[in-house]
């Protein structure tokens, strides 16, 4: 609004930059404040005059047809069903315009107060008319008058509109003025040396005038009679004040007998006038008489005076329920203190502002109260005065106090208690104002209650507190149906959480749970947990964004809870335990939670059991990465306690799939597919525990670098999908209703990891078998390799669904790589070459040995392709003896000699003859169902 702009503007300016900066910041404060309603006001004033216009043409027609109506009776003539409205529309044309009927002049606008009555009591009264034609236009044009003069939104004018509607010159002239005679009352004082009484007496008897001349006027002239009261009380509050401050004319207590007796003019002059503008005005005026005065630092008779202004403004209050007013006196007050304060304040002066601050806020709260109470039925409670007056009161006793122990956090409980005192006077009132009031003052109880914890303990205690709150406020929020408190509980669970991190989250406390930091943590925990209980309870009939925070909330819940021991753990524990300390916790947690779910009825708390999954996971990357078996340090008793649970839990909520089944549960497509995954990554992970089980303790039974812990590690996976490849899906569970999960999805995850695991040691592991010696196909690396290759075999065949080719295809690669593996290492550890690549590939026995393996691979498999008629394998075989050929030449012509070479190519010529004479290629007559 402007005049805020302008009153800001200038106790800115004026704290700023003295007399200048007063002046600066007015203006400056005023065109930001213009601006900033610009286009509403534009707007406004468009639409008064189009208004005011229609006003005036609805009442000439009233007149015209009320004349014609009167005429008519009197001479007795009856009117034609067309006469009442042909005759009426042609009297008004030279006032209504061309082409317009009634009822498009009669639209439902509302006048300024100023003017409408007056106008409309010149209309004569209609007469009243029992039935007949035209009617129903009198009908229409009569609530039109009504909703025209009963407006209640144009009886309390804008400032803006003071300075806009009627004689604008003279009103921006009277703001004028009043500037001229703060300079006028400075100059006197310092040049003139005319007695310094009259001087002021003529200043104070030209504000007189003012007033006078204005109270004459009053009926003529009204809007240029307010803009003359309204200059001459403002110029007889700065000449009372001047009077009082620069040159010591008055004693206090003569000056605030003028004063007191000018605010009872005023309040007389408003409520004569039925004028906003003129109380705010006046009241505007009086608040920055002593920034133009150059008021000195002293504060009795600085806020004396501003008492007495404000005095207006009750006075004025009890009769009017006019919001700039209120507005213009808070403002004024509390932003004057706050520049004094800043100015001038120092801590001798307590004893004197504290009280007056006290009365001000006191006098503001009362405002409200009293327009509930007597205008109730007009307008609205205010926000602005019912919220913003405790806020800024607390900031100017903030300044107040800041040098004194717990001096803040005793103000807001007194603020706290007084708020609840008025929530319990106005609550059982039926009348809806002072009940919206009740409201408004039992949330700031509260809320000064909540901040009176944080100003009085510390951050740790300030959050269980809060968060104990904020479960309470809830509770009530949820009981009585109160989304505000709904609102205010669910930020202050926010709040409580962001002051218990800045407070003193890290700081290291002694006994472990049972420290002020832990306490802390699980209040704020619990409370979470109780607000979406409470919420929970109420189900369908909070708003859906209100039920998607609470799914926040609980993870905010479980958050704090497995965070605060998970912390305590980190400080009490050591760090060869931490992990299975803090699985322990997560396991107990989750184990408790869901103990409780079935006696609270809150199936919520079953949804903990998401993270012990996780839990596991990382406990079990923890003890990988540090190569350590899992079951140290207690891990013998935590491990098979998640699994239990973890089990547990999956079967009970099967149970409860199946139970929903039979209800026909929605719910029931999301939950199992939630289960599906979790037995799943379960298997998953119990089955990687056991491979690294198996490989740790065979390696500490074992000479180190042998095979044995590689083949150990491997022999979990490989009997895991026998195990569900073999399985009768439909007799056991799990795998009666997640057979998908097991055989599936975990499946092909533990195919791919044995895959891996089967080619890399094929290729890469020398297969030391020691303390045993190395036997070709009978020692424990090729074992482990056939069972891994047979185990992905049948699992392919029936989980897979793949065809028939690419079984027998990858069946065929996996031993191709499993004989060419048993030869190398045949080579190395019985001729004793070197598990090294280039060793091996030097080496002439492994070439003529390798050559030797592919032609009687190729001729075992074109002789079983032959009688099997398998057109494919035979070509596969072909294939491979075309190899042999071509490394025969290649490699093996130049790379042996002597014996080796001899018997190469003799061992390969006389297999070639042998395959063509017992392998001829067999006819097409399979190939499309066999490889």
């Amino acid at each position: 609004m402007p005049w805020i702009g302008f009153l800001l503007g200038a106790l800115i300016g004026a704290s700023v930059y003295g007399f200048r900066g007063l002046m600066a910041g007015a203006a400056v404060g005023l065109v930001i404040g213009m601006l900033l309603r610009k286009a509403p006001l534009m707007r406004a004033a468009q639409a008064s005059g189009s208004e005011q216009a229609a006003a005036k043409r609805i009442v000439a027609l009233e007149q015209r047809v009320a004349a014609l109506e009167a005429a008519l009776a009197r001479s007795g003539v009856e009117s034609s069903p067309a006469a009442p409205t042909a005759t009426p529309e042609r009297a008004a044309e030279p006032a209504a315009g061309p082409a317009e009927d009634e009822d498009a002049a009669v639209p439902p606008v509302a006048m300024p107060v100023g003017e409408t009555p007056s106008v409309l009591t010149q209309a004569p009264p209609s007469p009243v008319r029992k039935g007949g034609p035209g009617e129903p236009g009198l009908a229409r044009a009569a609530p039109a008058a009504t909703r025209v003069s009963a407006s209640p939104a144009s009886a309390t004018p804008s400032l803006w509109s003071w300075f806009t509607n009627g004689n604008t010159m003279v009103r921006i002239g009277i703001v004028v003025l009043f500037f001229g005679v703060a300079f006028l009352l400075s100059y006197l004082a310092e040049h003139v040396t005319i007695p310094i009484e009259l001087q002021f007496a003529g200043v104070a008897l030209a504000g007189v005038a003012l007033i006078a001349v204005g109270a004459w006027l009053r009926k003529s002239r009204t809007g240029y009679a307010l803009a003359l009261v309204g200059g001459g009380l403002g110029v007889l509050y700065l000449t009372t004040f001047a009077a009082l401050q620069l040159v010591p004319l008055l004693s206090p207590a003569s000056a605030f007998a003028l004063l007191a007796a000018i605010a009872l003019v005023s309040i007389i002059l408003s409520l004569a006038f039925d004028a906003q503008a003129l109380a705010a005005l006046a009241t505007l005026g009086g608040l920055l008489a002593p920034v133009l005065v150059e008021t000195v630092s002293e504060p009795l008779p600085l806020f004396g005076y501003v008492a007495a202004v404000n005095a207006v403004v009750l006075g004025v209050a009890w009769f009017r329920a006019w919001r700039a007013l209120d507005l213009v006196g808070f403002a004024g007050t509390f932003v004057l203190g706050l520049w004094w304060g800043h100015e001038y304040y120092e801590p001798a002066y307590f004893a004197v502002v504290e009280p007056f601050l006290a009365v001000f806020f006191l006098a503001y709260v009362a405002v409200p109260i009293v327009h509930a109470f007597r205008g109730a039925s007009e307008r609205r409670v205010d926000a602005v005065l019912i919220f913003g007056v405790p806020m800024v009161a607390l900031a100017l006793q903030a300044l107040l106090v800041q040098g004194t122990r717990y001096g803040l956090a005793w103000t807001a409980a007194i603020m706290s208690t007084m708020y609840a005192l008025l929530w319990l006077a106005l609550r059982g009132t039926k009348i809806s104002a002072p009940a919206t009031l009740a409201v408004a003052f039992g949330a700031l109880a509260v809320i000064f209650g909540t901040l009176t914890v944080p100003l009085a303990v510390d951050a740790r205690w300030t959050s269980a507190i809060w968060a104990v709150e904020a479960a309470g406020v809830y509770w009530i929020g949820c009981r009585e149906d109160r989304l505000f408190a709904r609102a205010f509980a669910l930020l202050l669970q926010l709040a409580t959480g962001i002051a218990f991190l800045v407070g003193g989250f890290g700081e290291f406390a002694e006994p472990a749970f049972a420290n002020r930091r832990f306490l802390g943590i699980a209040a704020i925990a619990l409370a979470a947990f109780a607000s979406v209980r409470f919420g929970d309870r109420r189900g369908e009939s909070l708003p859906a964004t209100e039920r998607s925070i609470l799914h926040l909330l609980f993870f905010w819940a479980c958050v704090w809870w497995l965070g605060g021991g998970l912390a305590e753990i980190a400080d009490h524990v050591s760090t060869r335990a931490q992990p299975h300390a803090m699985l322990a916790w997560i396991v107990a947690s989750v184990a408790v939670a869901v103990w409780l779910g079935r006696p609270l009825q809150w199936l919520r708390l079953d949804g903990t059991v998401v993270v012990l999954l996780p839990a596991l996971a990382l406990s079990l990357a923890h003890d990988v990465a540090h190569g350590r078996t899992s079951v140290t340090e207690y891990g013998w008793v935590v491990y098979p306690a998640a699994w239990a649970l973890h089990f547990t839990l999956l079967h009970r909520s099967e149970a409860r799939m199946a139970a929903r089944v039979a209800t026909g549960a929605k719910e029931n497509a999301a939950l199992g597919a939630w289960l599906a995954a979790a037995h799943a990554l379960g298997a998953l992970l119990l089955l990687g525990q056991f491979s690294w089980e198996a490989g740790e303790w065979t390696a500490r039974v074992t000479p180190r670098g042998t095979v044995w812990a590689a083949c150990a590690h491997l022999a979990p996976l490989a009997f895991y999908l026998l195990a569900v490849a073999r399985a009768d899906r439909g007799a056991t569970w799990p795998l009666r209703t997640f057979a998908n999960a097991y055989a599936v999805t975990a499946g092909t995850i533990v195919a791919a990891a044995l895959g891996m695991g089967f080619v890399a040691l094929a290729v890469l592991n020398p297969g030391d078998p020691r303390p045993l010696p190395y036997v070709p196909l009978a020692n424990p690396l090729e074992v482990s390799l056939a069972l891994a290759l047979g185990a992905i075999f049948l699992w392919v065949r029936r989980d897979a669904r793949a065809s028939v080719q690419i079984l027998y295809r990858g069946l065929g690669i996996g031993a191709f790589i499993v004989l060419n593996g048993v030869v190398a290492r045949t080579v190395h550890h019985w001729l004793g070459v070197p598990w090294q690549l280039s060793a091996l590939a030097a080496s002439r026995p492994l070439q003529a040995a390798l050559t030797l393996t592919w032609t009687v691979a190729a001729l075992a498999a074109m002789v079983v392709a032959t009688r099997g008629r398998f057109r494919g394998l035979w070509l596969t075989g072909a294939g491979l003896l075309a190899a042999v050929v071509v490394k025969l030449f290649a490699i093996d012509l130049a790379a042996l000699s002597g014996l080796t070479r001899v018997v190469a190519f003799l061992g390969v010529g006389a297999l070639l003859l042998v395959i063509g004479y017992v392998a001829p290629l067999p006819p097409a007559t399979k190939d499309s169902a066999h490889a």
